[in-house]
């Protein structure tokens, strides 16, 4: 879809796709205790912390080609297929792993939002205790 796109019917079609997926996980965590979605919500916030290590592996996977480019050169002789097919491997490893991260960064961004929206409606309608 073209970031410039204001026509309503392509936007509901567009929107309309994507939310089938949000309503289940709301009421999912609406029906958790809050002592319940704190915890979720800190096992969120771990893991979304350790989502940097996809793109370590992208950035890495060159590096480590070249550094051991000519103990690779004895395994794989340079007029044979089989540089091509480690190349295409590699390559086909890297956009996996790049497409892998960043959906799972949105599905916990996602998540974490939710669980911050519940708890946060929480708050507001819970009486404060009076001290």
């Amino acid at each position: 879809m073209r970031c410039t796109e204001t026509r309503p019917h392509v936007l509901d079609g567009y929107y309309g796709q994507r939310m089938s997926l949000v309503p289940p996980l709301e009421r999912y965590y609406r029906a958790k205790e809050t002592e319940e979605l704190l915890l979720i919500r800190s096992a969120l916030v771990r893991e979304q912390h350790m989502l940097g290590n996809i793109p370590l592996l992208a950035s890495t996977t060159p590096i480590v080609f070249l550094i051991f480019g000519s103990q690779l050169g004895k395994f794989f002789p340079h007029d044979s297929l089989s540089w091509l097919v480690v190349a295409v491997l590699s390559i086909l490893v890297i956009v996996w792993s790049i497409n892998h991260h960043f959906r799972r960064k949105g599905r916990i961004h996602l998540d974490l939002y939710l669980v911050d929206r519940v708890l946060k409606e929480r708050s507001q309608n819970d009486p404060s205790p009076v001290e």
